[in-house]
């Protein structure tokens, strides 16, 4: 029996059918992110004490501002000619800003600028992904490409100390408590481990998407985490039970950060979108800053709000009011202030 429709029929269907596949794709695949350029920053930090503002791009490079007057104290790392997305996985900075922890193929402590030597510390052969500084600048986390979660004590013993399984590798994310006795380590499980002693105080696996992103609140009791899900979730610090889930993003969620008194969260994903969320005891309520190219974090006095940029830029926002305000340029000594 011969078909009802011809050939040229067949073919204008099934085009029509696969371009329906595309866009349905495009709009409902969470998944999607777009590379910055070279120079972009695509990560950024303050120092615990609100004088030092840490910038890193995708190239490698990793820039110190002193925050107060803009000016630029330097810069360390270079761009990689191998075939990955970024030279380092991490950075974390130093709560005066003296040293920076720079997580890639291996851990590196770097000073920046006039700043004294960095401490030494003994490092196995392994890759690096996450790493965190204690508030009090007297240990280090990061977690290995060996799947093991590391811990420094600055100026006592320079091999780290095994805190157990991180499994999502370089991908995965860790924090200290803002008093340092306890860490957490974020991948394929949530787990919470007191820092002394190295004993699991609880875990929360996860089903098939990865934790990429975590932060304590201030006062230690809660736990923000972003997911590969696009959610951002929120924990008891003391027990590990869920409390809420935050949707919003439509891609995954790489950085998170509470605002200093708790009441607001900051969270990126990998499509750009900045968002702050202000968060009640009866309500969540969120407002998109704009799309930046990545990172997010809080000044310690809570003004200000930073992200990355394009071409070696930090881009600065008024907490209180969502507007952005200011810039930091790796190009520049000054700081430039939108009109």
């Amino acid at each position: 029996m011969r078909s009802e429709h011809s050939p040229s029929f067949k073919v204008v269907a099934i085009s029509i059918a696969a371009g329906i596949v595309v866009l349905l794709l495009l709009a409902f695949w969470p998944h999607h992110k777009t590379l910055p350029d070279e120079n972009d920053i695509i990560t950024v930090a303050f120092s615990a004490d609100g004088k030092r503002l840490l910038g890193g791009a995708r190239n490698g490079v990793a820039y110190l501002w002193n925050f107060e007057d803009g000016r630029l104290l330097g810069h360390v790392g270079e761009s990689s000619t191998r075939n990955l997305s970024t030279p380092f996985n991490a950075l974390a900075l130093a709560p005066q800003g003296q040293f920076v922890v720079y997580a890639g193929d291996t851990l590196s402590l770097l000073t920046i600028g006039s700043s004294p030597s960095a401490p030494s510390i003994s490092v196995p052969d392994l890759a690096f992904g996450a790493a965190a500084v204690s508030l009090d600048g007297s240990r280090i986390l990061a977690v290995s490409s060996a799947e093991k979660l590391l811990l420094w004590k600055l100026g006592y013993a320079a091999k780290p100390i095994d805190l157990g399984p991180a499994d999502a590798g370089v991908y995965g994310a860790t924090a200290f408590s803002p008093d340092g006795a306890r860490v957490i380590s974020a991948g394929h499980t949530l787990r919470m481990i007191d820092a002394d002693s190295a004993k699991e105080l609880w875990r929360r696996p996860r089903d098939n998407y990865a934790f990429l992103s975590v932060a304590f609140r201030p006062d230690g009791k809660l736990i923000a985490t972003g997911s590969q899900d696009t959610t951002i979730r929120l924990w008891d610090a003391a027990n590990g039970n869920e409390i809420a889930i935050l949707r919003g993003h439509k891609a995954y969620v790489d950085a998170v950060a509470f605002s200093p008194n708790g009441g607001s969260i900051l969270s990126w994903s990998q499509d750009g979108q900045l968002i702050l969320w202000e968060i009640a005891e009866t309500k969540v309520s969120k407002r998109i800053l704009g799309v930046t190219k990545g990172g997010a974090a809080f000044s310690p006095d809570g003004r200000w709000i930073a992200s990355g940029g394009p071409n070696k830029v930090v881009r600065l926002w008024d907490a209180e009011t969502g507007t952005e305000t200011r810039k930091l340029s790796g190009d520049s000594l000054l700081l430039t202030i939108d009109r």
